[in-house]
């Protein structure tokens, strides 16, 4: 009762403070944000205010509408996987396979996915991950990506990254989106191509008044690939979404309303023991639910947050299970301008999470951040957090996070950033109540990342970043091997590694971006997760409505998870697409993994070869 009697009184000091002013925050922060004309996004993710990169203390990650238009085709684990820093594995395996998703060599449930500023998780699933495979890149505007420990803002499921996902809004005029991509799936050194993939999407957007809606409908039909790699027989994958949005706009007031429905039937093998094929299957349901809503005053904004994800599994075959999970997240900030170029959020968050009829777990947090951009370039974002789990009590979280913006000559520029920060992350409901493997002796892990790096924008054309971390973790969360059951370390673990960026306009019609990580371990281990890897990606306007994308992947060898040694390979990908009809028609056609590869992402399992696919998009 007292904890609630202070949050409220908090937020009511923060609101009242608010309708003091006079100057409006919105307008505040558009003088902050447009002072410069040269290369200079603008970023949310780190701060929850829109500030320009120069002064965040991250080096975040933008993927903006346009680099996410010349990727479509593909799905966005693999876009994601061009990026320094972050391993999808399993992104070029079948269809419909868990996902295991790693930013700077850690877990899924380490890193915070937010569809549109929701909390998004499946405790049906190991780790509590979500598959990226079941969004469409056309429906998606910008993915802004931040790295490194953000659990003082976001939580316990943020302490290696942040990925934020902003959707599409619907059009001021009714507007019709459709899309159909065919082509080949099977794996490296096969004969046959006919077409075994098939993707279709519609979206139908509109605003009458103040009011806005969008309808979307998708579907997948996969087919061509085993799931093992000894496999004879195919494994296919087949699913449907249905979705809708609904919001108005008002003077101080919008709200925004979401509902996503997705079913999906995916054929799997045995990969345990033999590893043979057993036409198992896994039939998935899931239902997201959000509300958005802002309240606009004086000097700032109160946002209310409200996302709820049910999920219903059932695998049969060699195999027999039903797993039913549900999460429940809802986040009540406050964003106030204390006064020009200080921000404060205050804020409250609570987490529910119940999985296979197993006792629910929840989450009560109470968290405030101070952004301070000094006239000079010396910035400040300084935040804490007190996580209260039902079960493992109440645990105080912080993070500091100075960084130094130089302006140099010729419109150069050079930002010093560091930070060090602290997580807390519970066991998942998976990790604890699983009936093959859960363990609910587990101990919450609590880790302490360290960062130190650079990032120079040359004029309006090159930004070159190089960043080390080091992140402690004590006790961690494993997956003993000898008792087939989650744990604990036994000592503390230590991850790091270096990550260098380099993005350059070569020429008006040419942009390069490249990318090295480096991942080492103390006492743990880096299972599918490679100690080198290295992107290149070049897009070239043939001509205003000729573009084309080609890709260079290096992933180095790993160790899989029987201590087998993977070996490192390579993949080129290339997609060349077409405008028509003043570029209300798109066509393209890729070719992915074009010398035909063989390589392994997950151990025992089959990866794609040499394929292709054709596709059209159409906006009217």
């Amino acid at each position: 009762m007292q904890l609630k009697f202070s949050l409220s009184s908090l937020l009511l000091f923060h609101v009242l403070m608010g309708f003091s002013q006079e100057q409006t925050a919105t307008q505040e922060q558009n003088e902050l944000i447009t002072d410069e004309t040269h290369l200079e996004e603008v970023v949310l993710v780190d701060s929850r205010f829109e500030i320009k990169r120069s002064q965040s203390g991250k080096i975040v990650i933008k993927i903006t509408e346009k680099e996410l238009r010349d990727y479509q085709g593909r799905s966005l684990s693999e876009l994601l996987q061009t990026y320094g820093g972050i391993n999808l594995i399993g992104s070029r395996s079948p269809a419909g396979q868990n996902l295991s998703f790693s930013i700077r060599g850690g877990r899924n449930d380490q890193v915070l996915i937010l569809i549109d500023g929701i909390r998004v998780s499946d405790p049906s699933r190991i780790s509590n991950d979500f598959d990226f495979n079941l969004l469409n890149l056309a429906d998606i505007v910008s993915i802004e990506i931040v790295k490194g420990a953000a659990s003082t803002l976001y939580g316990s499921s943020a302490s290696t990254g942040v990925v934020n996902i902003t959707t599409k809004k619907s059009s001021e005029k009714f507007a019709v989106n459709l899309g159909s991509t065919l082509g080949t799936q099977q794996a490296a050194n096969t004969t046959f191509n006919k077409i075994s993939y098939l993707s279709n999407f519609a979206t139908f957007s509109g605003a009458k008044d103040s009011f806005q809606y969008k309808l979307s409908l998708g579907s997948q039909n996969i087919y061509g690939l085993s799931s093992v790699a000894v496999g004879t027989e195919i494994d296919p994958f087949i699913q449907t979404n249905f979705g809708f949005q609904l919001g108005r706009k008002g003077k101080h007031l919008d709200w925004n309303l979401t509902f996503n429905k997705d079913h999906s039937d995916t054929s799997f093998d045995n990969v345990f023991g033999t590893v043979s094929d057993n036409n198992s299957t896994l039939v998935t349901d899931l239902e997201r639910f959000s509300l958005n809503t802002t309240y606009t005053y004086n000097k700032g904004s109160l946002h209310a947050v409200l996302g709820i994800q049910n999920t219903d599994r059932v695998f049969a075959g060699g195999y027999n299970q039903t797993l039913k999970g549900s999460n429940l997240a809802l986040d009540v900030f406050n964003k106030y301008i204390i006064k020009e170029r200080f921000y404060s959020v205050l804020g409250y968050a609570y987490q529910s999470t119940s999985y296979a009829g197993a006792p629910s777990n929840s989450q009560n947090d109470v968290y405030l951040n101070f952004v301070y951009l000094s006239a000079t370039g010396f910035n400040f974002n300084v935040g804490s957090r007190m996580n209260n789990h039902d079960t493992y009590g109440s645990h105080f979280t912080y993070s500091v996070n100075p960084s130094y913006s130089i302006r140099l000559a010729n419109e150069d520029r050079l930002k010093i950033v560091s930070s060090i920060s602290s997580a807390f992350i519970p066991p998942s409901s998976y990790q604890l109540y699983d009936f093959y493997s859960g363990n609910l002796d587990l101990n919450p892990e609590e880790n302490t990342t360290l960062e130190l790096g650079a990032e120079w924008t040359s004029g309006t054309r090159a930004r070159t970043s190089l960043v080390f971390f080091k992140r402690s973790e004590d006790p961690t969360l494993i997956y003993d091997f000898s008792t087939y059951r989650y744990g604990n370390s036994e000592e503390r673990v230590t991850y790091s590694g270096i990550e260098f960026e380099y993005k350059n306009k070569l020429f008006d019609a040419v942009d390069l971006r490249m990318n090295y990580t480096y991942n080492e371990t103390e006492s743990g281990n880096l299972i599918n997760l490679p100690k080198h890897a290295f992107g290149t990606i070049l897009d070239y306007d043939l001509s205003p409505a000729t573009h084309l994308n080609t890709s260079f992947q290096y992933i180095g060898s790993r160790t899989g998870l029987s201590t087998t040694a993977l070996d490192a390979y390579t993949l080129v990908d290339a997609k060349l697409s077409q405008q028509f009809k003043n570029r209300k028609i798109t066509a393209f056609f890729i070719i992915a993994n074009i010398f035909d590869t063989t390589y392994v992402e997950i151990e025992n399992f089959s990866t794609q070869g040499r394929n292709f696919r054709l596709g059209v998009n159409l906006s009217f």
